[in-house]
């Protein structure tokens, strides 16, 4: 069950661990790893912390929101969002960027800030093909999911759709409704989404990305056919979610292999999205009792191993930012209010 003292002490983990380096947020930290700064989490917290101003009046929020910013305005490379560790340029990221500096053009107009999301909107368009987006701007020799035009990428539908609305960019509405109709092929029957085209295999992360971005996009244009993806989705969720609250990081159908690793970003994002539809209160404390469990230091750790050796080195293993970041949110949304799909981020 969430707390006053959870979200106290989670809060003063965003603000005060060794997570934020003092411009920007990093992956993870713990006693034998710390990681480069994430810009992709470091754009991510711009928007949690123009909630957490909004919620809280608390200038702490906006102060850190806007150094943030100035951070990721300062690595971007003509609009592009890189990742530090390999270089490339990422959509995804730069998307994540975009809405974030969208959410605090929202509450602080500087010119600056509105400049920035139009040079990240030319460098992301000129990754579109007419259908898609590419994933990165140069495919590497060894590429993950994460370098295809995967399902994680209908989540650009948000900033996408936040430049429509912000912009008054209809070209953006345009591109955000192409992906969306496109990507609702990818979701099976059951409701769960396959990463790509390729493969019938399920990654939660990804799936609950897909799902957030439906819930947005019904949020901004009342369409029902995203409600119903997003709805579809989240039942696959509530199917799925193991005994002790927690979600398995792949599902793929007569592979018990892929059953192997529990995560807590896509366990903290399914709270977010039943809040948002208010269904399966259950799912969400038996959720809570999880990632409660996997804190240390107020941070989560990301994943564990259902082996014995796994389970037992679990306590050791570092905290991570956008697990904890998601997990915050969904401490503070109510239940049931689907207005509140405006904050997904």
């Amino acid at each position: 069950m969430e707390t006053s003292n959870t979200v106290d002490n989670t809060l003063d983990w965003f603000l005060n661990s060794p997570i934020y380096n003092g411009e920007a947020y990093l992956a993870c930290y713990g006693a034998k790893k710390k990681t480069p700064v994430y810009p992709e989490i470091t754009a991510y917290a711009i928007s949690l912390c123009c909630i957490l101003y909004e919620r809280r009046r608390d200038t702490i929020f906006l102060e850190r929101a806007e150094k943030c910013a100035e951070y990721m305005m300062k690595i971007s490379k003509n609009g592009g969002i890189p990742c530090l560790e390999d270089g490339l340029l990422y959509t995804f990221d730069t998307g994540i960027f975009i809405s974030g500096m969208l959410d605090l053009y929202a509450i602080n107009t500087k010119e600056v800030y509105r400049q920035k999301v139009e040079e990240s909107l030319k460098w992301l368009c000129s990754m579109w093909n007419g259908e898609q987006f590419a994933a990165v701007n140069d495919v590497p020799a060894r590429k993950g999911w994460e370098h295809a035009p995967s399902v994680h990428l209908v989540k650009l539908a948000i900033p996408l759709l936040k430049a429509s609305f912000y912009l008054r960019d209809t070209n953006c509405e345009r591109k955000a409704f192409k992906i969306l109709d496109k990507y609702m092929s990818f979701q099976l029957k059951e409701g769960r989404f396959q990463i790509d085209e390729k493969t019938s295999l399920t990654l939660t992360h990804p799936h609950c990305y897909a799902t957030e971005a439906y819930l947005y996009s019904y949020y901004r244009t009342k369409q029902e056919k995203y409600l119903e993806v997003a709805k579809k989705a989240s039942a696959w969720l509530t199917e799925v979610q193991n005994k002790d609250g927690s979600f398995y990081s792949a599902y793929s159908p007569g592979n018990e292999d892929s059953h192997a690793e529990k995560t807590t970003d896509c366990t903290s994002q399914a709270t977010r999205i039943w809040k948002l539809l208010g269904i399966n209160q259950e799912g969400i404390d038996k959720a809570y009792q999880y990632l409660n469990s996997a804190l240390k230091g107020n941070g989560l750790r990301l994943s564990s191993n259902s082996s014995l050796k796994g389970r037992l080195l679990f306590w050791r293993r570092p905290v991570y930012s956008w697990p904890t970041f998601f997990y915050i949110h969904s401490l503070i949304l109510p239940f049931g209010r689907i207005e509140y799909c405006s904050e997904l981020f």
